[in-house]
């Protein structure tokens, strides 16, 4: 059995008070580091590209050239260990991006540790709220206790959403850039917290759903997604890289039904999973169950460029499964623990 599945969710812990302060980062910080990097390599370039005896050793400048990269090593670590040692993970930040003020709750361990922590992006559904998904998922418990840092942005429009191609609302109408927007967002993240940028995933719900799929067609950022009861939205996807991707989806979900709605252009789960089966080079057709109780049932395909699995609640409403979504969308299962599966399939930890 997976961990945590079947699992009673434990007590909510304390989380900061918004009100605190953002630390900005000094002279040694993430940002500092990354400009610096930056204009190592490109002194790096310029020996590479020269000719003569002034391009360091008489090799053709190799001793100049491992000094460099030995430099810019030593000052990216200890710029990460610096900010890993003085950084908390703030309740929450705002920044502008394309000239909209857009903010993001954070949660994470009290105390980060010297090395940097995985991040999981967890986007709520349209006309929901960072603050409604923190509750519906759970999600900020899990991180404090088994440690690492996750993101609850806050879409656009009056009624909040996310530009996810096929859905929805105002944020689709006005073709806004939320891969874009997802993008910059780690960078703020990871310039005030002690993130590890090669261990960023993506997970959300309905909208979320959505958009966590859109990020794995059109994102190099994420190292995985887990998106739950949302389907893919755009078309093509063509992604840069293969990587892991868990779908969960309720069989009984009328909002985003599971086998699709034609006049709202949402594609049926099997759709979507195929999409992911070709893309991913997987060689068998046919999945393997790999968790099965009570109406939680979970397969996975073999011979794949990365993990493909979908996991499917009978009867299940639109719903977040363990979670807590509100009885008016429908069955929400307790025999699958959403945020304990995705960990594990996704390998965030």
């Amino acid at each position: 059995m997976l961990p945590g599945v079947g699992s009673t969710k434990a007590a909510k812990v304390q989380i900061r008070a918004a009100s605190e302060s953002v630390v900005v980062p000094e002279e040694g910080s993430w940002n500092t580091a990354r400009m610096r990097t930056l204009a190592c390599i490109a002194s790096l370039m310029l020996f590479a590209c020269g000719e003569g005896d002034g391009a360091g050793t008489g090799d053709g400048g190799t001793g100049g050239d491992a000094l460099l990269v030995d430099a810019v090593a030593s000052d990216t670590a200890d710029a990460m260990s610096k900010r890993c040692a003085t950084h908390e993970v703030p309740r929450e930040i705002t920044f502008e991006y394309d000239g909209v003020t857009r903010s993001v709750l954070l949660a994470g361990p009290d105390a980060l540790p010297s090395a940097p922590l995985p991040l999981v992006v967890n986007f709520h559904g349209y006309s929901d709220s960072p603050e409604q998904q923190e509750d519906f998922t759970g999600m900020s418990e899990d991180a404090v206790q088994r440690g690492f840092v996750v993101a609850y942005p806050r879409g656009t429009g009056i009624v909040k959403g996310w530009n996810a191609g096929a859905c929805c609302g105002s944020a689709v109408a006005n073709n806004v850039d939320d891969v874009g927007f997802a993008e910059a967002l780690v960078d703020e993240i990871a310039a005030v917290s002690c993130i590890d940028t090669e261990k960023v995933f993506a997970t959300g719900y309905s909208n979320g759903g959505f958009l966590s799929h859109r990020l794995a067609c059109e994102s190099s950022v994420f190292a995985g997604i887990a998106p739950v009861a949302g389907v893919v939205g755009v078309d093509p996807c063509t992604p840069e890289r293969s990587i892991p991707v868990l779908h969960m989806h309720g069989t009984s979900d009328v909002t985003v039904p599971f086998n699709g709605n034609f006049a709202l252009g949402f594609s049926s789960v099997a759709d979507s999973m195929q999409g992911w089966v070709e893309r991913l080079s997987c060689s068998d057709a046919e999945p393997s169950v790999f968790f099965e109780q009570g109406d939680a049932s979970c397969v996975r395909w073999a011979g794949c460029d990365a993990p493909l699995g979908l996991c499917t609640i009978d009867g299940g409403g639109h719903t977040w499964p363990g979670g807590e979504t509100p009885l008016i969308r429908g069955k929400t299962s307790t025999d699958l623990q959403a945020n304990a599966v995705m960990l594990e399939f996704l390998d965030v930890l």
